[in-house]
Order: C-alpha cells, then structure tokens, then sequence
C-alpha cells in the first residue's frame, strides 16, 4: 500500500471514528474511555505506522498518583513536543479498575499488572517492546525529568527488544509459558473485581472500612507484582534448559475470596 492510499484511509477512518483529544501536546492531557478508544486503535495504527512513529498507549486512572504524575510529565512543553515527534499517544482510562483488558490484549499482554502501564507498540505488528520494563512506570511519580527523557527519547524500542529477545523456545515450552501468565492474569483480574468496589468507596465515602480495602489492595499488590519476573524467570530457564520441566511457581490464593471464587483460578 503506497503511503498516498495510507493517509487517505487514514482521514476516511478519522471521519468515521473521530480520536479523543489525547496528544501529548494538550494543555491538560486526560485518560479517556476504553470504549471510546477502541475503535479508534485501528486507526492510529495506521497513522502511526504512516508517521514512521510508535505507539505508546498508557492504562491509568484520576484516583492513581502515579497516573496523575505520568500526564503531568508528558504535559511538560519541550517533552510534550519531543513525544509528540516519536509517538502516536493513546490513554486509557481503567476507571477503578474495570476496564483495560480489552487494550493491553490487543497488544499481546492478557492484563496490566499495575497503573499506570505504559506500553511501547510497534504499529507495524502490534508487537509490545517493553514487556520487561512495564512494572518500572507503575512508579511514574519517583523519576524526574530527566528519567523521563532517556527513557521516552533515547531508548532504541525495536533494538532493544530484538536484544532481550530469549533465544527460539519449542511451541510447547512457548505455550507453557504463555498459559502461566494467562492464568494469572486470570487470577488478578478476580481480585480487580473485588478491589474495585472497594477503591470507588474509599474515594467518595469518608466513612468506607480502610482497613479492609487496606488488606485487600496489599494482597493484589503483592501478587500483581510477580507476575512479569515469573514469565521472565520462566523464559530464561528454558532458554537455558530446554530438557528440563519447567518450574511452574504456586502462588496462595488471595485470602479475600470465597471457596467457589478460588476453584476458579
């Protein structure tokens, strides 16, 4: 397809399914709808791909510090200019929790494992390169500026992924570990559902039970951040040694659900 008949698909699609407002050269950058975004990815693909830019989608939340802190680096003007040169920006609202699964598995991740993620996507493939860094912006409120600029304009995406790539595993090995992570993902997804409720109660009730949200969100915490150093751990074993089984970790069932709920994971 010549790049003539790109930017022509690309404005007819633009008429049909207008983008929310979410450049990184907006005054006020916001988190917008999943349900508003998802049709519109296509789209930006494309343009992105035209663009010979990338895309960077980012999943967070208005209640989430570390969300807040993102958009206000990349509202930054000389950032905001020089994001604005390399990447077609997506932001996607996970609301308290209940959206945001639909996105991050277009782009081969079964869920997000933290808020803010921010996935750095090849355009040409979907291809998610910066699966191994994705629990580093979770923590978007602890780097500076400067941190921002190495990683956002310096880092090489595509180099560094071919880079960390694990040599060729079999199918069966690949599969394993795809699985594993699918079942996490599974799991957390049930303590997102339970967390939820009760992050929305303590954001608008002053009289919400602290503690119980408190155990809650530790025990998700906990979990939702083993999950990416597992799968890498399991790459790295079979890589290693592919004759081996696999060493699939056990993790305890969160303590926050009913026995039906548990036989589910």
């Amino acid at each position: 397809m010549s790049t003539l008949t790109q930017l022509a698909l690309i404005l007819f699609c633009l008429l049909l399914f207008p983008v929310p407002a979410a450049s990184a050269q907006d005054s006020a950058l916001r988190y917008q709808p999943e349900q508003q975004i998802l049709p519109t990815l296509p789209v930006l693909e494309q343009k992105a791909l035209a663009e010979n830019k990338l895309l960077l989608v980012a999943l967070g939340a208005s209640w989430c510090h570390d969300s807040v802190a993102l958009l206000e680096h990349f509202a930054e003007p000389t950032l905001a200019a020089a994001l604005a040169e390399r990447f077609e920006i997506v932001l996607v609202d996970v609301a308290y929790l209940q959206y945001g699964q639909a996105t991050t598995t277009r782009y081969q991740l079964p869920l997000y494992y933290g808020t803010p993620t921010v996935m750095i996507i090849d355009p040409s493939n979907r291809q998610l390169l910066n699966k191994p860094d994705l629990m580093q912006w979770t923590n978007a409120a602890s780097f500076d500026e400067a941190a921002y600029q190495q990683y956002f304009l310096t880092t090489h995406f595509k180099q560094q992924f071919t880079q960390t790539q694990q040599p060729a595993l079999t199918e069966a090995l690949q599969q394993q570990i795809r699985d594993f992570e699918e079942q996490q993902a599974a799991t957390l997804a049930i303590g997102y559902q339970h967390l939820g409720p009760l992050l929305a109660a303590m954001k608008s009730d002053a009289q919400a039970d602290r503690a119980e949200f408190m155990a809650v969100w530790d025990e998700v915490r906990r979990f939702r951040g083993r999950i990416i150093a597992d799968v890498q751990a399991l790459q790295q074993a079979a890589a290693l040694d592919a004759s081996s089984p696999l060493k699939i970790p056990s993790y305890t069932a969160f303590s926050f659900l009913k026995p039906a709920e548990a036989d589910k994971e």
